[in-house]
C-alpha cells in the first residue's frame, strides 16, 4: 500500500468515526496528504517512515491551534512545531490530527467536559473511559485511526490509556525527550514518549524522540537485541498482600505473566518495596497540583469558568501549597529517590500491573478517587523509566496491562523485558471489533450515554 493510499483509508475512518470515538480534537488531513506526497517522492530512511502518528494537542504542530484540551485554545495558531513533534516528522512520520487530552492534561480518567470525552473502543455495548490524560492519542491508535502516538506523562498519562485500550506505552526518564514546544502541566514530573502497539515500534520512536533531549541518545536496535538476554536477569515482582488492592482479572494475569517471564529463563524475587508504589501517589498528586497551579494560575483567572470544573478543582488545590510546601515537596522527593534506586540496583526491573482495574464505565467514573495512579505515580515521582504493555484480557475482552520500570536511564531495561515478553504472546496482537462498536452506535437508543458528557 502507497503512502498516499494508507493515508486516505485512514482520514476515511477517521471521518466515519471520530464521530463516535471523539479521538481527534483536530484531524488535520491536508498536512497529512502533504507529508504523503513528500514521503512518496522522497522516502525517509528507517521503519517508522509511512506510520501514522496521532499528536496528543499539547504538543505544537506549526499553522495549527495547541487546544490543550480546552474549551478555548491556549494557543491559537502555534508559530512552530515542537522538537519531538519534528523528529517523529523528520523519521517519515505521517501526522493525521492533533488528540484529544483531558484539559492541561492534569486527570487520569480521560474525561473531559470542556471538549468532549473519547471512548474506549472495546467495549460496544457500554461507553467506558479511556484512561488520561493521553486519551484520545491513546483511543486513535487502539482504533486504527493512526499507527503510532506521541502523549505526555506526568502522573501515568501514557501508561494509563495504554493499559486500558490495550497498547504499549512509554514513559521515558525524565529529559530523555525535549518538552519544548509542549504545554507544561509539572516540570518536575513532565516527560514525553511513545503510544504504540509494539515494544519494537515504541523503542524505535524513543529513537527519534531522544535525539531532542539531554541524555545520550537511545539505541533501539541494541535495546530490543537485549530481548535475547533475559535468562538470568533478575526480576522483582511483587508479593501476592502487594496485590490485594488489584481486581481479580489483573492479580491473575500479573501472576500468570510473571510466570511465564520465568520460563523464559528469569529469575523471579518477590519483593516488598522500600517505598509503598500507593504511598507515593498523594506527594506526586500535591506536587502537580502545586506546579499545575503556577504554570496555569493566570489562566485560571481569566478562563476559569469554561474549564473542566474537576480539572479547576485539582489546580486550584495547588494554590495553597506554598514555595515552602514545595521545597520540602523535592526535598521529600529527593530522598525517596536515593532510597528507591540504590535498592533497585539489585535487580534488572520491578514487575506490577499497571492499572488495578479495568476500564470502568463512564457512568462508574468517580474522579475524586484515583485508582488508576496506585502503581503509575511511583515512576513519575522516582524518575524511573515505566513500560506499560499488554498482559490479558477480561472474560469481557477488556485490556490487562503489566508495568516494569527500571533505574533511571535504562530504557533498554524495560523495554528488553517487554520485548522478551512479546516474542512469546499475542496480546498486543488483538484489536477492538469497530464494526460492532459502529452497529451499537447506530442502534442505539435515544438518550444513551454520550462519551461528551
Amino acid at each position: 500500500m502507497t503512502d498516499q493510499t494508507h493515508v486516505e483509508a485512514a482520514l476515511d475512518r477517521i471521518a466515519r468515526l471520530n464521530p463516535l470515538l471523539h479521538a481527534f480534537r483536530l484531524p488535520t488531513p491536508e498536512l497529512a496528504r502533504q507529508a504523503a506526497w513528500a514521503q512518496e517522492r522522497t522516502p525517509s530512511p528507517g521503519p517508522l517512515a509511512g506510520r501514522l502518528l496521532a499528536i496528543k494537542d499539547l504538543f505544537d504542530l506549526r499553522g495549527t491551534p495547541t487546544g490543550g484540551g480546552a474549551r478555548t485554545p491556549v494557543i491559537e495558531e502555534a508559530a512552530r512545531t515542537a522538537p519531538a513533534v519534528d523528529a517523529l516528522l523528520d523519521a517519515g512520520l505521517i501526522p493525521v490530527g492533533k488528540a484529544e487530552t483531558v484539559e492541561l492534561a492534569l486527570g487520569s480518567w480521560g474525561i473531559n467536559r470542556a471538549t468532549r470525552t473519547p471512548r474506549n473502543p472495546w467495549d460496544a455495548a457500554a461507553v467506558r473511559v479511556p484512561g488520561g490524560s493521553s486519551a484520545g492519542t491513546a483511543v486513535a491508535v487502539a482504533a486504527g485511526l493512526a499507527d503510532l502516538g506521541l502523549g505526555s506523562d506526568s502522573g501515568g498519562s501514557i501508561r494509563i490509556p495504554s493499559a486500558l485500550n490495550g497498547l504499549t506505552g512509554l514513559k521515558p526518564t525524565w529529559g530523555r525527550v525535549a518538552l519544548a514546544g509542549c504545554l507544561p502541566l509539572s516540570p518536575s514530573l513532565d516527560t514525553a514518549g511513545p503510544l504504540a502497539w509494539s515494544v519494537a515500534d515504541a523503542a524505535h520512536m524513543l529513537a527519534c524522540l531522544s535525539r531532542t533531549g539531554d541524555l545520550p541518545p537511545f539505541d533501539a536496535a541494541a535495546s530490543l537485541r537485549a530481548a535475547a538476554g533475559i535468562a538470568g536477569k533478575r526480576l522483582a515482582v511483587l508479593a501476592d498482600s502487594a496485590l490485594s488492592a488489584v481486581s481479580d482479572p489483573v492479580g491473575e494475569a500479573y501472576l500468570q505473566t510473571v510466570s511465564r517471564l520465568e520460563r523464559l529463563g528469569a529469575r523471579l524475587v518477590e519483593v516488598r518495596p522500600p517505598l509503598d508504589p500507593a504511598a507515593l501517589v498523594e506527594p506526586t498528586g500535591a506536587l502537580l497540583a502545586a506546579e499545575g497551579w503556577r504554570c496555569w494560575q493566570r489562566r485560571v483567572e481569566q478562563r476559569g469558568g469554561e474549564m473542566d470544573p474537576g480539572v479547576l478543582s485539582r489546580l486550584q488545590a495547588g494554590a495553597v501549597i506554598d514555595d515552602q510546601a514545595l521545597s520540602r515537596l523535592h526535598a521529600a522527593r529527593a530522598g525517596d529517590q536515593g532510597r528507591f534506586h540504590a535498592w533497585l540496583q539489585e535487580v534488572e526491573a520491578l514487575l506490577t500491573p499497571t492499572v488495578p482495574v479495568p476500564a470502568p464505565t463512564l457512568a462508574e467514573a468517580d474522579e475524586s478517587a484515583l485508582p488508576f495512579s496506585r502503581f503509575t505515580r511511583m515512576a513519575n515521582w522516582l524518575n524511573l523509566p515505566a513500560l506499560a504493555l499488554p498482559m490479558g484480557f477480561t472474560p469481557a475482552g477488556l485490556p490487562l496491562s503489566l508495568q516494569i520500570v527500571a533505574l533511571p536511564g535504562h530504557e533498554n531495561r524495560v523495554l528488553g523485558v517487554g520485548q522478551a515478553y512479546q516474542q512469546t504472546t499475542d496480546w498486543h496482537r488483538r484489536r477492538p471489533d469497530l464494526d460492532a462498536l459502529a452497529t451499537a452506535a447506530v442502534t442505539a437508543p435515544p438518550g444513551a450515554a454520550s462519551p461528551g458528557q
